[in-house]
């Protein structure tokens, strides 16, 4: 019984995920065609890279780019916060790609196209951090029989599995692949970094959840990232048991999902010193 269950719910969970990333996949385009018709930004500087609350870059941008006309990159990337983080850092690219979701302090971020955005919305939505994320979110609701109440035996486990990683899933792609073009929002986490206290980073890191850079590197509050709750939560109603359709219960996980936002950006801030720490990086 238990077995056809956890098969039932892993085909149910299959098929939905095929036609909501499908779905979102296809809506994106049409809506993405629509957002950024115009140029690329112009080349990151100074004032593109920071917020009035976030952490400083260095402030040898030209020098870093004459550097590397002339091959010599090893001497002009000194940054007193961005070199403390770990011994790491000495090899870490002082221009990150496109591709890269974490941008530490001293880097130089590149701005993203709408195409740049998408490939990193996917991206995010399948790594090891998002696989933690969803097996902690069902073992957390198992352990305490919540929303989704799917019950407490091993196959309410898989269906609470499934049902995270589709609603995280959902969140990222219509969050980084469709709302991010819409509103000219940078979807990458900017590491604030050792040098500043704890308090600070933690409130830093929390408040990303609704606090974010725009393509020109100005505060905006973070549409993008709410957006993609609102919808992820919305969308959590066509796979849902009945209890947990109601506009409440939708509420609910919408503010669950806010809440777990804001707790992986506090996790990618202090991430790298904790693996340093338990000496596994």
């Amino acid at each position: 019984m238990t077995i056809a269950r956890v098969r039932l719910t892993l085909r149910k969970f299959l098929n939905k995920s095929l036609i909501f990333i499908t779905v979102a996949f296809f809506a994106s385009t049409g809506l993405i065609a629509q957002a950024q018709t115009e140029p690329r930004p112009p080349a990151a500087t100074n004032a593109m890279l920071a917020l009035p609350d976030a952490p400083e870059v260095s402030s040898s941008t030209s020098s870093t780019e004459e550097s590397n006309s002339s091959g010599n990159e090893t001497h002009s990337f000194a940054n007193p916060v961005g070199d403390a983080l770990n011994p790491a850092s000495v090899k870490r690219r002082i221009l990150a790609t496109r591709s890269d979701i974490t941008i530490y302090p001293g880097q130089v971020a590149p701005p993203l196209s709408a195409h740049d955005k998408e490939v990193m919305g996917f991206k995010q939505s399948f790594t090891l951090f998002s696989l933690i994320g969803w097996t902690t979110s069902a073992a957390y609701t198992q352990l305490i029989n919540g929303t989704p109440n799917y019950g407490t035996d091993s196959g309410a486990f898989g269906e609470r599995l499934g049902a995270a990683a589709l609603r995280n899933t959902s969140q990222n792609i219509f969050g980084n692949v469709v709302f991010a073009p819409l509103f000219h929002e940078d979807p990458r986490y900017y590491k604030m970094g050792k040098g500043h206290n704890v308090v600070k980073r933690v409130a830093y890191a929390a408040t990303r959840a609704i606090i974010t850079r725009a393509d020109d590197g100005h505060a905006t509050p973070n549409y993008s990232l709410i957006s993609g709750r609102v919808f992820g939560a919305a969308l959590s109603n066509a796979y849902y048991p009945d209890s947990n359709r109601s506009f409440s219960q939708t509420a609910q996980t919408f503010g669950t999902s806010m809440a777990g936002g804001a707790i992986g950006f506090v996790v990618t801030e202090f991430l790298d010193e904790a693996l340093e720490i338990t000496h596994l990086k």
